[in-house]
């Protein structure tokens, strides 16, 4: 509504409020006016005589005034008042004729003060019409009775023989004091009426538009349901709705097209009638389940027309809902998909002659590892390198980025590479020496930060006897584990992952390895457990885009299983976890290993270094990396280039003493070189490793033939680099001088002896730590929890404590406390370090407020363990 038309209907409404107001006050004065007759007919026959006449009481005069005067005043109010209610004549003549009444009363009473108030009453009583206008005659009538029987009769007025010329101004004073009153209460009367009028013009006006709001949309709705009913008799799929019981409510003539049943017959539980019988109960199903979840549902079934024939149709639905969330059916779509299916039949045959010509794009894509992982060894290796210069805290944030963003490529390019490989039928196993333990540790720290930021406890067991010399290929059973280990860490949000090892056969030049990894996790439902080692399967595609990764991990482990001569399964209940078991058949060492706790000093200043690698990237990270060590390197981009540098360095009397070469280069491969030096007499001295980014079968045999000191894999750390160099330049006792080829799985370093205490409640991670520190030569005590640490330090003295904070009866924070105490009062300092699963932001802060000297997070890394002893322990190890 227009606020033209708002404000007009306020005033309709105002002036009727007005006119409601007038005449109810008409009528209270119309009784009103006869309550005061018969009052002052019985204050003539009570007060008149005492008042005009003294003591004595009989009929007075003034009765007869009362009665017939009184009446003369009141019939023509009176008379208007029923006749003409709420007329300005009327209120006017009613306000003049209540004030008579009031000098009528004043007089019958002798002028009494008291009676002067039904004056100032009266004008109150006026003041009921909201209409300050009657006040006026109202008061001039009280202001001229007064003047004149003031003058003439005092004493009917005032009660006195004599009065004061004046003294009417003193009441019409009162009077009029009185009447700014009531005029102030009229005007606010008035505001509020007009208030009120105004409300409920623009409320009718809202609810005007609300009433046309609901029209207009109960007619587009008529119209909305009009239309559905047209698409839908035309649509080219089959439309239905239910109720919430599931009982159909209409199906489109399309659907009659597609089943053959009649539509009277669809509705309620017919359709079902139509559907194979067996599939009727699982599509039944699938749209109650659907209705009790609130969910979208989808499925295809069989259908037997009435002829006879048999069809497939796909149909799919979901819920809907009133305007206040109540469920009040489903809604849905039905199309005939019999061609489809035909056609899916067709295609399975031409998939299977397409299979041939993917295993020979596989074997192409399989020859392209070399050539994909030579620059992404570049990306790694120079990122490594950055990383461990002087950087801005924005600088080595990008570059920690690109480093982890590198090594999620890697990884996927890795699964892509060796599935195609597997494909191809071009995956070979190496077959080399290597620690079994130690292998395992390496998998574990790859997972560890994962399980630590997600709070999860990750242990190693390795169950006695279980040898820890093999031969094998360490690198693909790695890669086994470090699957399996990543899908228990990724699908796992609480609990606990264990990784177990153990001998199942033992001869004397083999053994069958049990690995299984089993976790605390979401598990996979029994249906789907058969497929998840498949190719081109997973166990639910919804949680494959939830937790990531490319699908292929568990296809890669089963093919590498059985090339290891093993096999792959699981067991899981959904909810309560998987457990993942594995075989592999390993060989055992020939010869002796190196002695373990064993390193040979040697002095790396000023040696000099020939690096041959023909990617200008590669030879830049390494020369490089010995640029650090102190050692003078150089660098050749060729084979022929490489044996003329080291023939002239030979003849200028500073010959090479270290050799390093890719295995792939342009010309003349590294295996070429190397058989060009050693037919070279002068040039016999020089120790050579082979880096390779391959990894391919029969390499490692090659490179004990020709002499190579080390053999290791692209991207290589500079941290095996080192160890590598140490060892193959090093000057080993005699009786170790034939000592193996030298890998990165075969380094070991010569550790002092340490007398350790360690302090841990969990009986896994004790067999764990302890077994790291004794294969490292060092003897360990065991405390399960921080008093009886306490005890043990009473009895015998250690070189360093491993304290795990979380202990019952007394944590390690508690345990180390009492230990700083007690070396307050008596002097001397033992190291501490804390081992927690805690690993957070603050943690390490923590540790050390509570008076530790370091912090290893759990699962424990040997290098980091080591590490954590070297710098707390006064003696290097």
């Amino acid at each position: 509504m227009e606020p033209v038309k708002i404000a007009r209907r306020a005033r309709e409404l105002f002036d009727e409020q007005r006119r409601g107001i007038f005449r109810r006050t008409d009528h209270l004065f119309v009784v009103l006016m006869g309550c005061q007759w018969l009052a002052g007919i019985a204050a003539a026959c009570w007060i008149s005589p005492k008042a005009w006449a003294g003591a004595d009481s009989h009929i007075h005069p003034h009765v007869m005034a009362a009665v017939f005067l009184g009446a003369a005043i009141i019939v023509f109010p009176i008379y208007l008042g029923l006749t003409r209610p709420g007329s300005v004549l009327t209120r006017h003549v009613i306000a003049v004729a209540q004030m008579l009444v009031s000098a009528l009363l004043i007089h019958l009473t002798g002028g009494r003060i008291e009676t002067h108030f039904h004056v100032f009453g009266s004008l109150a009583f006026l003041a009921f019409y909201r209409d300050w206008a009657v006040l006026v005659p109202a008061t001039l009538v009280v202001a001229l009775d007064h003047l004149i029987r003031g003058i003439f009769w005092p004493q009917s007025v005032y009660g006195v023989l004599a009065a004061s010329p004046w003294r009417w101004a003193e009441h019409a004073g009162w009077v009029l004091f009185e009447d700014i009153i009531l005029i102030q209460f009229c005007r606010h009367g008035v505001r509020d009426l007009w208030q009120v009028a105004d409300r409920q013009a623009k409320l009718e006006a809202v609810n005007a538009g609300v009433e046309r709001q609901v029209q207009e949309r109960t007619s587009e709705l008529q119209e909305s349901e009009e239309r559905f009913r047209s698409l839908s008799v035309s649509s080219p799929v089959a439309v239905f709705q239910t109720d919430a019981q599931g009982r159909t409510l209409y199906t489109n003539p399309r659907w009659q097209e597609i089943s053959g049943q009649p539509p009277e017959e669809s509705l309620g539980d017919g359709w079902t009638s139509v559907i194979h019988p067996e599939d009727r109960e699982r599509a039944k199903a699938d749209l109650l389940e659907a209705i009790r979840s609130r969910s979208d549902f989808s499925h295809e079934v069989r259908i037997a027309t009435a002829e006879g024939n048999v069809r497939w149709i796909h149909a799919q639905g979901r819920p809907i809902f009133s305007a206040n969330g109540t469920l009040t059916g489903c809604v849905g779509s039905i199309e005939d998909i019999s061609q489809r299916r035909h056609a899916q039949e067709e295609l399975q045959q031409a998939k299977e002659a397409a299979e041939a010509a993917n295993r020979a794009r596989g074997e192409f894509v399989a020859n392209m590892s070399h050539e994909i992982r030579t620059p992404l060894n570049g990306i790694v290796g120079m990122t490594e390198l950055a990383l461990e210069t002087e950087l801005t805290t924005e600088q080595r944030e990008y570059l920690e980025m690109v480093k982890t963003s590198s090594d999620s490529l890697l990884r996927v390019i890795n699964d892509i590479l060796d599935f195609s490989k597997i494909e191809a039928d071009k995956l070979d196993l190496e077959q080399i020496d290597f620690d079994l333990e130690e292998t395992l540790h390496q998998v574990m720290k790859g997972s560890a930060l994962r399980a630590q930021q997600k709070g999860l406890e990750l242990a190693l067991r390795i169950a006695p006897g279980t040898p820890v010399a093999v031969a094998g290929d360490p690198g693909r059973l790695r890669q086994i584990l470090a699957n399996l280990i990543g899908n228990a860490v990724k699908f796992t949000e609480r609990g606990e992952v264990v990784v177990s090892a153990e001998a199942e056969e033992l001869t004397n030049a083999e053994v069958t390895l049990h690995f299984s990894v089993s976790d605390t996790g979401i598990g996979i439902p029994a249906e789907k457990q058969g497929q998840i080692f498949d190719s081109f399967s997973q166990a639910d595609s919804s949680t494959t885009r939830r937790y990531g990764g490319t699908g292929l991990g568990l296809t890669i482990c089963s093919r590498l299983a059985a090339l290891m001569g093993g096999k792959i399964r699981v067991e899981s209940e959904p909810g309560r976890g998987s457990v993942f078991h594995f075989t592999a058949r390993l060989g055992l060492p020939t010869s002796p290993a190196l002695r373990p706790g064993r390193r040979w000093a040697v002095n790396l200043r000023e040696i000099l270094v020939l690096v041959v690698e023909d990617n200008a990237t590669h030879r830049r990270i390494l020369l490089e990396m010995f640029d650090r060590w102190q050692m003078k390197a150089m660098g050749a981009d060729s084979a022929e280039r490489a044996l003329g540098m080291m023939k002239r360095a030979e003849a200028a009397g500073k010959p090479f003493r270290l050799l390093l070469t890719d295995s792939g280069l342009p010309d003349a491969d590294g295996f070429a070189l190397v058989e060009r030096v050693r037919k070279e007499p002068e040039l016999a001295g020089t120790a050579i490793i082979m880096l390779t980014a391959a990894g391919l079968r029969g390499e490692a045999a090659r490179c004990r033939k020709l002499g190579v000191g080390a053999y290791l894999t692209k991207p290589v750390r500079p941290s095996e680099l080192l160890d590598a160099i140490i060892t193959v330049l090093g000057e080993p006792p005699a009786e170790e001088a034939s000592a193996k080829l030298v890998t990165r799985h075969s380094l070991r370093e010569d550790r002092r002896a340490l007398r350790i205490l360690l302090a841990e409640d969990n009986e896994v991670n004790q067999r764990l730590a302890v077994r790291m520190l004794e294969k490292r030569g060092h003897s360990v005590v065991v405390a399960p929890h921080g008093r009886e640490a306490l005890a043990a330090l009473e009895r015998e003295r250690f070189d360093v404590v491993l304290m795990d904070m979380h202990m019952p009866e007394m944590d390690g924070a508690e345990a180390t406390a009492a230990i700083r105490e007690k070396e307050r009062a008596g002097g001397g300092h033992i190291p501490i370090l804390a081992l927690t699963a805690n690993a957070m932001k603050g943690d390490r802060e923590q540790c050390l407020e509570a008076g530790m000297d370091g912090y290893v997070a759990k699962p424990i890394r040997p290098e980091e363990l080591f590490a954590a002893i070297d710098s707390v322990v006064e003696t290097p190890l």
